[in-house]
């Protein structure tokens, strides 16, 4: 895309109004999410106190694309915190806090994140096969384009949430509540549910 703007703006016959326009475009995409770099520093933080058994707390912190495979993650404080993109494989989140966490087009295959929090919890497009999230609070998360396979959701809490567009094979939802949620379409879940 940018190397086309110079012929575009050869082009066009109007110079100046392009160059704002490519201007006004390029500061929009360095402002843009994706442009911001993961928090190094935070992350080293972070991962050492996991690593010193410390308090493994990092609320609200920029740790995009983090690679915290098998890591023990029990117990651990990412309330609000941005992990777009990270890799939880094979990691143990078991009561943790990860509400109203970004984890879009996040890895949590084989992940343990049994008796956790991810109430308000953007998973948009991330992967979830062979996990266990067994009675987690998990109210009002988005997992809209997720990837959900052989995943356990026993007894937890998935009131409101959006599994719209979502890829949902051989899940175990036993005692799970989903009243509320919306599926398949925009569909709401309202068995043996009161949906105001």
């Amino acid at each position: 895309m940018v190397k086309g703007i110079p012929q575009w703006l050869r082009q066009c016959g109007q110079i100046p109004v392009a160059l704002v326009a490519v201007t006004m475009f390029m500061g929009v995409l360095a402002n843009s999410p994706a442009a911001h770099a993961l928090d190094e520093a935070a992350l080293q933080r972070f991962l050492n106190d996991v690593l010193d058994g410390g308090k493994k707390e990092c609320p609200g912190c920029d740790l995009r694309g983090a690679d915290l495979r098998r890591l023990d993650l029990t117990g651990a404080n990412l309330e609000g915190a941005d992990l777009e993109g990270a890799n939880f494989f094979y990691a143990i989140l078991d009561d943790a806090n990860l509400a109203g966490a970004d984890l879009r087009s996040t890895n949590f295959a084989y992940t343990s994140a049994v008796n956790a929090l991810f109430v308000g919890a953007d998973l948009e497009q991330s992967l979830l096969n062979y996990a266990n999230f067994s009675y987690s609070e998990m109210e009002e998360a988005n997992f809209m384009q997720a990837y959900i396979h052989k995943t356990r959701f026993i007894g937890s809490q998935l009131q409101f949430s959006n599994f719209d567009e979502t890829f949902v094979h051989d899940i175990d939802l036993t005692d799970a509540n989903l009243c509320g949620s919306t599926y398949w379409g925009g569909n709401d879940f309202r068995r043996s549910c009161y949906v105001p």
